[in-house]
């Protein structure tokens, strides 16, 4: 499929579809989470939408990467038979990893679509903490294929940012989603390398993704 982009657009594909590629070379799961804003919370006389709502992520967030799958099984969230089987392989002290491209929009009261790379998370874990901080209980998360890296950012690009455009509010990504000062070495790379540009950044994202996450599992036998 074409997408005929504007600039604004084309720097969130070209964000997402880089993110997506660098953790498929690294061999890292991608799951799209939804987190909403509920009437209770947009009533509240104290709530301004133009800056709770990533106030409030932030502080999610944050709590996602502090906890661990061992914390959560020791307050009931994960049982130990859940704790061996999803965790095993990835270490059950490890702080969760949480790197992601986050859209927002004011559907609603205010929602924001985020992918993100990460291990598996409970989703009552999710709602209790999004309840907690922001008011809000209704939220969604599923598995995304990264097979078709290209596919799956044209669909976020189309989904909201171009065929729901005037809902649009902003998008950011953490520092890891890709590797840090990714986008001005593309700029760079996009006025220099005509030819074979893509390819040459594809090299670039597996070479900086092995590299990556190579060191964080070394990292991780010493946890």
């Amino acid at each position: 499929m074409v997408y005929v982009l504007d600039t604004k657009q084309r720097r969130a594909f070209q964000s997402i579809l880089s993110g997506l590629k660098f953790s498929r070379f690294g061999n890292k799961s991608i799951r799209f989470l939804t987190l909403t804003t509920s009437d209770i919370q947009a009533n509240n006389i104290d709530y301004d939408p133009e800056k709770n709502l990533n106030l409030d992520f932030q502080v999610f967030y944050k709590r996602i990467k502090r906890s661990s799958p061992y914390k959560l099984y020791k307050i009931g969230y994960i049982s130990e038979n859940k704790l061996k089987s999803r965790y095993r392989n990835e270490g059950i002290f490890k702080n969760f990893d949480f790197e992601y491209f986050r859209v927002e929009t004011n559907e609603g009261n205010g929602v924001l679509h985020i992918l993100f790379r990460g291990q598996w998370l409970p989703y009552n874990y999710l709602v209790d903490n999004w309840q907690e901080i922001h008011n809000s209980w209704d939220l969604n998360i599923k598995f995304i294929d990264t097979a078709d890296p290209k596919s799956s950012a044209g669909y976020v690009v189309s989904q909201y940012l171009s065929s729901q455009r005037s809902s649009y509010v902003r998008s950011s990504q953490s520092w890891n989603w890709v590797f840090r000062g990714f986008k001005k070495l593309w700029y760079q790379m996009a006025t220099y390398y005509k030819k074979d540009l893509f390819n040459l950044w594809d090299n670039i994202l597996k070479d900086r993704a092995l590299k990556y996450f190579y060191q964080q599992k070394k990292l991780a036998d010493f946890g």
